[in-house]
């Protein structure tokens, strides 16, 4: 829980007031939601991650695309640990327990994903689609960078 006020002092306080030529806008919060426990269950990470996706929404006034994407992003890391959960144990599978290089693959298709659906959103427009690409893949990248400073500085990166 500590990580989700974490998250939204960073994401509010400092990210929101970073734009760089309008194409930079890294979302820290998203390690929130890939850092739920998979012992939560599933409603309970989807709540979660609505909440978190609302309350970014209230203070950067984006009209819900914050709590789509997070959503989205919840539901589909749902989906991705059951359909491995056979093979692993669920200590395996939780983020807050992989080490780095198998975290960084994870988090960065996790990252494009919530970032296409946030920016297409917010566009709303199939003639952007280039635009849209470009701004998903550079505020992609920041955002990376940041959950890679997260995962060095965390406890558990072994």
């Amino acid at each position: 829980m500590k990580l989700f006020f974490w998250a939204i002092f960073i994401q509010i306080i400092i990210l929101n007031n970073i734009q760089l030529s309008g194409y930079i806008n890294p979302y820290y919060y998203l390690i929130f939601i890939l850092s739920i426990p998979n012992k939560t269950s599933n409603a309970g990470i989807l709540i979660l991650s609505f909440l978190i996706g609302l309350v970014i929404d209230i203070f950067s006034n984006s009209y819900g695309i914050h709590s789509f994407a997070s959503v989205t992003i919840a539901y589909i890391r749902i989906i991705w640990s059951s359909k491995i959960i056979h093979t692993k144990t669920e200590d395996d599978l939780d983020i807050n327990n992989l080490p780095i290089n198998l975290f960084l693959p994870k988090a960065f298709i996790f990252i494009i994903i919530h970032h296409f659906i946030l920016f297409f959103l917010e566009r709303w427009s199939l003639n952007d689609i280039f635009s849209i690409i470009e701004i998903t893949f550079i505020s992609s990248l920041f955002t990376f960078v940041l959950f890679i400073i997260h995962k060095l500085f965390s406890a558990n990166r072994i």
